[in-house]
């Protein structure tokens, strides 16, 4: 239901339960405008996206490659803390399209002068909700605001959350452009996603006729 939000760069709010294909719901529609776009292969950085945890950027990087038409058509990096740095320091300085990680070792990167926002197109939190009652709040800040004041065009900001507190929306109005949107696909919170459900994608190509 968010594809064309996604593929036509809307700024977004998505509030959507956890289980629900969120992750798929962001990564398709990046990929496949990159895609078109012809923006793999420049070995510049095409797009950021936070998890609050090691186990959901794992997830998120393991979308992303599965969209692959091929191994080499563009590259996945994950970062996450608890392991040494300098390994994702030298696939970053190789060139990464896709940078998926948690937000204090992707701060830290930033701060080491490894990322280069340049050529960025697209920022997504994944359960930013989380972010905030992990006490991610000062970190995601700072990433966004250099994120905003460094790319040569502003990027394409989206938040996906299952709640929507106060600061996601202080997020919105401080970073997204003027005329984002809030899409809610969770009317009644107190409903939980079917745990008997299998989210099952087919992998082809998309051909935009618009």
């Amino acid at each position: 239901m968010t594809f064309n939000n996604v593929y036509n760069r809307e700024d977004l709010i998505v509030r959507d339960l956890t289980g629900s294909g969120k992750t798929l719901g962001f990564s398709l529609p990046i990929v496949e405008y990159l895609r078109a776009q012809k923006c793999f292969g420049t070995k510049s950085l095409q797009a950021i996206i936070l998890a609050p945890t090691r186990e959901l950027a794992l997830q998120i990087a393991r979308v992303l490659n599965d969209l692959k038409h091929h191994d080499k058509e563009y590259n996945v990096l994950t970062v996450y803390g608890g392991v040494p740095i300098s390994d994702q320091t030298w696939q970053l300085r190789k060139g990464v399209d896709f940078l998926v990680g948690t937000t204090g070792r992707v701060l830290d990167h930033m701060n080491r002068g490894n990322l280069d926002f340049t050529k960025l197109k697209s920022m997504v939190l994944d359960e930013a909700d989380t972010m905030l009652n992990m006490g991610f709040k000062e970190d995601v800040d700072q990433l966004m605001a250099k994120i905003n004041t460094n790319c040569a065009e502003k990027p394409h900001f989206m938040l996906f959350s299952a709640t929507v507190p106060g600061w996601i929306k202080g997020l919105a109005n401080s970073y997204l452009k003027p005329n984002w949107k809030m899409i809610d696909l969770a009317k009644d919170l107190a409903g939980k996603t079917q745990k008997n459900i299998n989210h099952i994608s087919i992998n082809c190509p998309y051909h935009n006729r618009m």
